[in-house]
């Protein structure tokens, strides 16, 4: 799977550059090579190449159809029916794999509309669930972050300036539509009709994403089953469902939604900002983001306040981003701090502090030619994590991890 999407991406960015408008400035698409750990793909290894893939395609789309509502048409299909749910089932996926879990991803609708990750028996979720319990939580949530994290790389795109809007506009409002769409079915009583297959191995891991993690937040000893519906909730979990639909609300707050990448503050400073939400292994996090370009440095600054049953815990993020120290040669570098609460539990007050910090480099080899490509780079990258939750890496322990890749200059 991992090289024929690579092998996909990569005729696209050929057939984009080759038909690509050479007035246009140049912009650049990283592709994650090889992650850590080195099990399929991860999920920032699946968001970070997609989504350079998805803005390529858009492209080519838009300089080779002849009507620009054709190629609106041919994009919002692809992300509605294909795409959208490819990248959220391998969100669930790549929870699994990274807890040696092995599974199916199947991110195409069936007779009930919708798409599974399988292949994992009763038994091995169970055990999870007794022994494991913040993973247990976010196998349900995986899809969730993965969107939100998709839609955010977005955001951090345009208030930078990387990328023309018309690029990355369907992916953005389609997913954030499916976002929404999950959490806000919520504040309408929204039920689904979907009876546990007979073959467990034909089971989805774990049915309705929103409904089944709040379940298993408030009574993870509960008789285990998969697919929980409305009905089946407390009156608390179903407050609880509805207080997510309406914070959900938060992510649509982004003058992105309507077009507007940044503001001009004057000459050299743009500055964006925006709130955003979505559930944790715990409970659930908002997010506000500010985005801020300055001449070629371009600084991303959030605060988060994650949220367990009735407790807040702070955290707060700063980045750089892609700054080139010499014309061959840029960096990336985010830092991450957090407080969470002991255990991952939905219960306690009590909390431990941890944090994060991430760096990126990259080489370029550039070419003189004006058409095609303009250069590419060999990429590597590095994490170190203390113990904690932080959305788009896989674990929630302590971790080092390595990756390589490589961005193309189109």
């Amino acid at each position: 799977m991992r090289n024929l999407l690579l092998l996909l991406f990569f005729s696209i960015s050929y057939f984009a550059s080759a038909q690509q408008d050479s007035i246009q400035k140049p912009k650049e698409y990283s592709f994650v090579i090889q992650d850590s750990p080195s099990q399929l793909f991860t999920m920032r290894q699946m968001n970070q190449t997609y989504l350079s893939g998805s803005r390529l395609l858009a492209r080519a789309l838009y300089t080779s159809c002849k009507s620009e509502h054709t190629a609106d048409l041919i994009q919002v299909g692809l992300q509605a029916l294909i795409l959208m749910p490819l990248t959220h089932e391998e969100g669930h996926r790549s929870i699994l794999t990274g807890n040696n879990i092995g599974s199916i991803s199947q991110p195409y609708m069936n007779k009930y509309g919708a798409a599974y990750v399988k292949g994992v028996t009763d038994k091995t979720l169970k055990d999870l669930r007794d022994n494991d319990l913040p993973t247990y939580i976010r196998i349900h949530t995986g899809g969730l972050e993965s969107d939100y994290m998709l839609t955010k790389r977005v955001e951090e795109i345009g208030s930078f300036e990387q990328d023309d809007y018309r690029n990355y506009k369907w992916e953005y409002w389609v997913r954030k539509f499916a976002i929404l769409q999950y959490y806000v079915s919520g504040l309408f009583k929204f039920d689904i009709d979907l009876k546990e297959e007979k073959n467990e191995l034909e089971r989805d891991i774990v049915g309705y994403d929103t409904y089944g993690a709040i379940r298993h937040l408030h009574r993870p000893t509960m008789e285990f089953y998969r697919y929980t519906k409305y009905s089946d909730l407390t009156k608390e979990e179903k407050n609880d469902v509805k207080k997510a639909g309406y914070l959900s609300l938060l992510n649509i707050v982004n003058p992105m939604m309507f077009g507007k990448q940044n503001f001009k503050l004057n000459e050299n400073t743009r500055l964006n900002c925006g709130l955003g939400y979505t559930m944790a292994p715990f409970g659930d996090f908002i997010d506000e983001n500010i985005w801020i370009k300055y001449k070629a440095i371009n600084i991303g600054v959030y605060a988060r306040q994650f949220q367990n049953r009735s407790s807040l815990f702070n955290a707060f993020g700063l980045s750089l981003n892609e700054f080139h120290l010499i014309e061959k040669v840029s960096i990336s570098m985010a830092g991450h701090f957090w407080q969470q609460p002991n255990n991952f539990d939905f219960n306690t007050s009590d909390y431990f502090t941890g944090g994060a910090i991430d760096g990126d480099l990259r080489y370029f080899f550039m070419s003189k030619r004006n058409n095609g490509i303009k250069g590419f780079s060999i990429d590597f990258g590095c994490i170190y994590k203390t113990k904690g939750f932080l959305p788009e890496e896989l674990y929630i322990n302590e971790h080092l991890g390595f990756r390589i890749g490589t961005t193309l200059i189109l």
